[in-house]
């Protein structure tokens, strides 16, 4: 289908006129956008469908101990077993009856049963799922299903119609529609370490029950999985979430082929950039991820990437956020070769990464992280100079006192510090010290009374100046 282009034309002013519609063309516009919306409709309804599961919970009696097998021949009146229902939303992928759906969809269910459109229902089997991106993938046996057309979630733009499907609430084949409005959100409702998210979010209304379902666009193109609410009574208040299509698929795909996702890794830690670092960076403007830590023994610490550089660009595509720039490492397998543009220090460099997996017992940090010391008093982060450090901020290597290698909001940050400062000294009217290392920067900051006036030496990065930093410590008496 094609998209609609509507135009509008304003009158400005005695001087410009516009034909206006009459009361039959603008009603045929009107038919003509509903026509476009049932027909989207009718198509996505027949390729997303709805998923129940049940699961048999332990008797309480059971729980935490085990009987004689005698005793299997009688049951307590409170032995009985019980069972437990859920229903959600998925999306038929294959003519041969691979459906995708969310992992908290299917999690823990001994049965799965998959109910079409048309009310035909299946016994689906669990092929394997991915807990850090809530997708999962079950089976069911059927011939010449009706496979959804899939789009390029990264196509997706803030603002353009969408329609979502599911179950909302046990209404099967309920079909809704709204804007996205907004793009690559982290709500952290995954809730571990690795995981990935990187929502598009809609007004759309979507409910329990439409999770698993599918959100599509005027072509009727699938471009997300519906997953998540904001709420704050378990009911829509205007915001839902879905996972991008390109993610999914990628996911759904290693699992298809290999019963596991292969996910690539990179092995750092990553922020957002502040006004300050890309100010201290030359950036102009915040722009890219900021690199705070990288893991020892992993593809970024072998493509010698450094704590405090900048990824502005991945093949090609700018980064902004920290979990765009994991979902676009998500999306690809280890092995993989990436090419980043990188901004460090003054000046911007290209780094080749071949990416790996994930390491089974988690990332290590790189040992230079463990000499940082952080300051909640200044909030700031600085660091010994060690040739690590002096290489990453291009400084002399006779350079003494400590560096910044982090600004966050205090008053550190209200005095001016940024990234690649070296602080020389700290002095207070009680108090003179001079900072050899980051133990030196420790005690000073102990020593200062809070709610009176202190200063810093610090010596420029980009300049060599010396320059005073005046400020006021919030430290806890």
């Amino acid at each position: 289908m094609k998209r609609l282009a509507l135009t509008f034309v304003f009158v400005l002013g005695s001087g410009i006129s516009a034909h206006a519609l009459s009361d039959k063309e603008a009603i045929n516009q009107l038919k003509a956008i509903n026509q476009a919306f049932t027909s989207i409709a009718a198509q996505a309804t027949e390729s997303v469908v709805t998923i129940t599961t049940k699961r048999v919970e332990e008797p309480r009696s059971r729980r935490g101990r085990r009987m004689p097998d005698f005793f299997h021949q009688f049951q307590f009146p409170d032995q009985e077993e019980r069972e437990s229902s859920g229903i959600g939303s998925g999306i038929i992928m294959t003519s041969d009856g691979y459906v995708l759906t969310n992992n908290h969809v299917i999690e823990d269910a001994d049965e799965i049963t998959v109910i079409m459109s048309d009310n035909r229902e299946y016994s689906a089997e669990l092929v394997g799922r991915d807990a850090l991106t809530d997708v999962a993938v079950v089976k069911i046996e059927g011939e010449n299903l009706k496979e959804i057309q899939i789009g390029d979630s990264d196509n997706v733009q803030i603002g353009e119609w969408v329609l979502a499907v599911g179950a909302p609430l046990d209404l099967r084949s309920t079909v809704t529609s709204g804007i996205v409005s907004a793009i690559g959100r982290s709500l952290d409702i995954i809730g571990q370490e690795l995981s990935v998210e990187d929502f598009i979010q809609v007004d759309a209304a979507i409910n329990p029950g439409n999770s698993g379902g599918a959100l599509v666009n005027l072509d009727s193109e699938l471009i997300g999985v519906n997953t998540a609410i904001a709420t704050r009574n378990r009911g829509f208040v205007g915001y839902g979430f879905a996972i991008p299509i390109n993610l999914a698929k990628k996911v759904m795909d290693d699992i298809v082929a290999h019963g596991e996702v292969r996910r690539a890794y990179l092995g750092v830690g990553l922020r957002t950039v502040s006004a300050a670092e890309a100010d201290a960076f030359g950036l102009g403007r915040p722009r890219g991820v900021l690199i705070e830590t990288v893991f020892s023994d992993t593809p970024a610490e072998k493509a010698d990437f450094r704590r405090g550089d900048i990824v502005l660009e991945i093949d090609g595509q700018l980064v902004n956020r920290p979990n765009h720039l994991q979902s676009i490492i998500a999306r690809k397998h280890p092995g993989d070769v990436a090419n980043f543009e990188v901004r460090r220090n003054d000046r911007t460099i290209t780094l080749k990464a071949t990416l790996g997996t994930i390491p089974k017992d988690g990332p290590v940090a790189a040992a230079s992280d463990a000499e940082a010391q952080e300051s909640s008093a200044l909030g700031i982060t600085v660091s010994d100079l060690t040739s690590e450090t002096i290489e990453a901020f291009n400084l002399s290597a006779d350079t003494k006192g400590v560096v910044v290698t982090r600004v966050d909001r205090g008053p550190g940050r209200d005095a001016g510090f940024r990234m690649g400062d070296v602080v020389i000294s700290v002095r207070q009217k009680e108090m003179d010290k001079t900072i050899g290392s980051s133990t030196d920067f420790d005690s000073a900051l102990e020593e200062l009374k809070p709610g009176r006036a202190a200063f810093s030496v610090i010596r420029k990065m980009r300049n060599g100046e010396d320059r005073y930093l005046f400020l006021t410590p919030r430290i806890p008496e």
